[in-house]
């Protein structure tokens, strides 16, 4: 699956999932005074992705399929990819005035389980990098 839009994101968090917020079940995260926050907040990733302005910084293109997705789900292997990553971040705290954004927090967390499963992969003998693979490719096609 290719990059979503943000509109097709806030529908696809209408599809009667089971949600509570402080003990009480939640019909709408969308519209949620809370909840509806946070997503809202999540918009400014979608919007630096959809905008001219943004596109060629915050898309990119994935070898192997062709389809498109978030920059912030680049693992970064080269200095550049650094760079680009900080470019990216730096213009979504502009457009957002604020701090740092969702996916930036949540990728850079990702990419922390990708180095320690390995490291526990090669000296526990243990099988947690392709699971962490996974879930990162699941957030990945996500978004």
């Amino acid at each position: 699956m290719g990059l979503k839009s943000f509109e097709q994101h806030r529908l696809d968090l209408r599809d009667g999932r089971e949600v509570y917020f402080e003990g009480e079940r939640v019909a709408d995260v969308t519209t949620h005074p809370v909840l509806g926050t946070g997503m809202a907040f999540a918009a400014i990733d979608y919007r630096l992705a959809e905008g001219k302005e943004h596109r060629e910084l915050a898309v990119c293109t994935d070898p192997k399929t062709g389809e498109p997705y978030s920059r912030f789900y680049r693992i970064p292997e080269t200095a550049e990819d650094l760079l680009k990553r900080r470019e990216l971040i730096a213009a979504g705290a502009r457009v957002n005035a604020g701090p740092p954004l969702i996916k930036e927090i949540g990728t850079d967390a990702l990419f922390a389980l990708h180095i320690v499963s390995d490291h526990m992969d090669k000296h526990l003998g243990t099988s947690v990098l392709p699971k962490v693979r996974n879930y990162f490719d699941t957030c990945r096609s996500g978004i």
